[in-house]
């Protein structure tokens, strides 16, 4: 397993309390994944926001440790709506309470029709109104509301409810600021910025003729087979996208004496579900000024790849799962 690591070094070495070092390094940790959709399981549905829903996953073989970002935060977003229940909805929503009953709900549709009286009668008297004044072309308009409000100095009760609805997926955006403080660690911010961005991304699909069922295959020439690919390829290759990775995300703590996991076995603040990469944005001039370097560590002379000292990165991920309240026991 290759890991990608920033900063290779802790901020402050030592071995003794004057050196004051760092104990413990706190790192957010990204591996890509993707879904098994040729799995042995039988399963024809792919979605991971369903209980139990056991999909196969391929993890790449390659991680990322990036320190702690300045601002790390969660939030749970359950959405609700604002409804006008009205007087028949709820007493209706009272006679049904214990299971739907046609008596039950016969005496609770005319209890509310009976409390619906005056609202009903209100609306009717705003309506000829409306429709007398649109008639003799004379202005103004009128609501049962209006009429109440200025007869009686009351307004109907519309039973106005929040009603919920259902609960976002939760969103991490993360922002890092790398300083490439020698060759060794550009070369690892390198590494760092274009694995996350190609799991980000999509890929074309492949298509060979060694998957397909052909008759009498074990006559064809292998020359054949490899024209067919070939044609294949080209045709289409193009006509498919692979979707891009899924990701893991996971809060860890790291000995810089050792590189070895202090929590190997339990995330830290919270837990994320696989998540998949909406967004990225790489500014190679953070701090106004474009200055580069070339990178001996990665060609000699003129074939050395220009390197920045400074670069920010910007991402975003959606969990593919919902959080639910026994989850919160779980870490989330």
């Amino acid at each position: 397993m290759t890991i990608y690591r920033y900063p290779l070094d802790p901020p402050v070495t030592g071995n003794s309390s004057v050196d004051n070092p760092t104990r413990k390094i706190d790192y957010v940790m990204f591996q890509r994944k993707r879904i098994k959709y040729d799995d042995q399981n039988g399963s024809n549905y792919y979605g991971l926001n369903v209980p139990n829903n056991n999909v196969q996953m391929e993890k790449n073989p390659e991680r990322v440790y990036i320190a702690m970002p300045q601002n790390l935060s969660t939030q749970y977003t359950p959405t609700y709506r604002q409804v006008d229940v009205g007087v028949i909805g709820m007493m209706a929503g009272q006679g049904l309470g214990d299971g739907f009953d046609f008596e039950k709900g016969a005496q609770a549709l005319q209890q509310a029709a009976k409390n619906a009286q005056p609202e009903f009668l209100t609306g009717a008297l705003a309506d000829v109104i409306g429709g007398a004044s649109q008639f003799l072309g004379l202005a103004g308009t009128v609501t049962p509301n209006d009429l109440i409000s200025l007869s009686k100095g009351k307004v109907f009760n519309p039973y106005t409810e929040q009603l919920y609805s259902n609960m976002q997926f939760r969103n991490h955006t993360f922002s890092f600021k790398f300083f490439a403080r020698s060759e060794k660690e550009s070369v690892e911010i390198n590494h760092i910025i274009k694995y996350l961005k190609q799991g980000s991304l999509p890929k074309y699909g492949t298509t060979t003729a060694s998957g397909l069922d052909i008759s009498g295959g074990e006559d064809i020439d292998n020359s054949i087979i490899t024209k067919i690919d070939n044609r294949l390829s080209s045709s289409t290759a193009a006509r498919f996208f692979e979707i891009p990775d899924k990701f893991d995300i996971k809060f860890v703590r790291l000995d810089p004496d050792t590189n070895m996991l202090v929590n190997s076995n339990e995330d830290l603040h919270y837990k994320v579900h696989t998540s998949v990469c909406t967004g990225i944005d790489v500014n190679y001039t953070p701090d106004g000024q474009y200055n580069a370097v070339r990178n001996a560590a990665l060609g000699m002379g003129n074939n050395a790849p220009l390197q920045v000292p400074a670069v920010t990165l910007n991402c975003r991920f959606t969990e593919t799962q919902l959080i639910t309240q026994s989850q919160i026991n779980e870490g989330y």
